[in-house]
């Protein structure tokens, strides 16, 4: 199978989802009242009872998907570990030869990644130094000083965007 192909068939899997996904966000923006009259599909609530968003529980999706699939890559917050520059290219190459997995599961998990390595307990494994590993588990190469100074930038960032919320900034308020 060539590059050009495996592109197309990723492009057309995107087009594919992107049609299956927009009916939905099309439906959640009806009126109030067309809203009560169909619950059918609820949505999910986290542990803080706020709705959660539906992209969300897709990119979890694919993550799991991603770590069954390639357990010695992906793994459990605890035990994460950075992977491989160039990750997502043999993992849409991968998923490519593999037959048995559904094209929308495929999609999925190749938009997927980038929920995972943007996680903050990814953030935290890219320390220097550290092993990058590919989709084997095997070492590819190691997380470099700039490197690991853009994740805890980026770590930096996300904390001070969460501390300054309007949430906690009311709860601080109440406190």
């Amino acid at each position: 199978m060539s590059n050009a192909s495996l592109k197309e068939q990723l492009q057309a899997m995107g087009l594919q989802l992107g049609d299956h996904v927009a009916p939905q966000r099309q439906h959640d923006t009806h009126k109030e009242g067309d809203q009560k009259k169909n619950k059918t599909n609820p949505r999910k609530v986290d542990k803080t009872g706020q709705n959660r968003p539906k992209w969300l529980d897709y990119a979890q999706y694919g993550v799991e998907l991603l770590k069954a699939h390639f357990p010695l890559a992906f793994k459990e917050m605890q035990d994460m570990a950075p992977l491989k520059k160039g990750i997502k290219q043999d993992l849409v190459k991968r998923l490519g030869s593999i037959d048995s997995i559904v094209i929308e599961d495929k999609a999925c998990m190749i938009k997927s990644l980038a929920y995972y390595v943007n996680t903050n307990a990814y953030h935290k494994t890219m320390k220097e130094g550290m092993a990058r590993l590919d989709l084997e588990g095997q070492t590819a190469e190691t997380v470099t000083a700039d490197e690991a100074l853009y994740a805890k930038e980026r770590l930096e960032d996300k904390h001070k965007v969460k501390k300054h919320h309007p949430k906690n900034e009311l709860r601080e308020t109440v406190e």
